[in-house]
């Protein structure tokens, strides 16, 4: 997926996350932030991601130890975050893994799914959601004429709902357009 993508997949979630966990509204603001950067952040691996070409250096040095999809995209971190989260009590562990994981969801409908998703106990199981021949390739027609309309409409039908706004689909059309979906 791209980086539009993951991001709009992102922030599905962290609609998703804010309406059901109780947060002040300033924690709302975070934990949102914190998916969002979550949802993006796993491609830090890819030396021509949109974060990458933000955090250069952090990049180069991932780069080097880790090859595109590895650690970064293995179950094992947001479970880790989510750990730290309920026994240390730090909600943006958990905002974080929470973004990690919608990543890897976007991830797991490409052809190439996750391998090693669950490592180390299955190193070379390759995790997708949709098989291979139906999945959505990344930059597709596919990609940025249905599925990304279809998540930002979800978007601003869930997002209107949490924040408890009347919904108006010829501004949501509007906009749209105007960011070229």
């Amino acid at each position: 997926m791209t980086f539009r993508t993951h991001l709009a997949i992102g922030a599905l979630g962290a609609m998703g996350f804010v309406s059901v966990i109780d947060l002040s509204k300033a924690d709302m603001m975070l934990a949102t932030g914190l998916i969002l950067l979550g949802s993006v952040l796993p491609d830090i691996d890819e030396p021509r991601s949109f974060i990458s070409r933000k955090f250069p250096l952090i990049s180069r040095l991932t780069a080097i130890f880790f090859e595109h999809r590895g650690p970064t995209h293995f179950l094992f971190i947001p479970v880790l975050l989510f750990m730290a989260w309920a026994i240390f009590g730090v909600m943006a562990c958990g905002a974080l893994g929470f973004g990690i994981l919608m990543h890897h969801i976007g991830d797991m409908l490409t052809p190439s799914g996750i391998c090693g998703y669950f490592y180390p106990f299955k190193k070379r199981f390759v995790m997708r959601i949709l098989p291979k021949n139906y999945a959505i390739k990344t930059g597709s027609k596919l990609e940025f004429s249905v599925v990304l309309p279809a998540v930002l409409v979800l978007d601003g039908v869930l997002g209107a709902k949490v924040l408890g706004i009347d919904i108006d689909m010829a501004k949501i059309l509007d906009i749209m357009s105007l960011i070229g979906v």
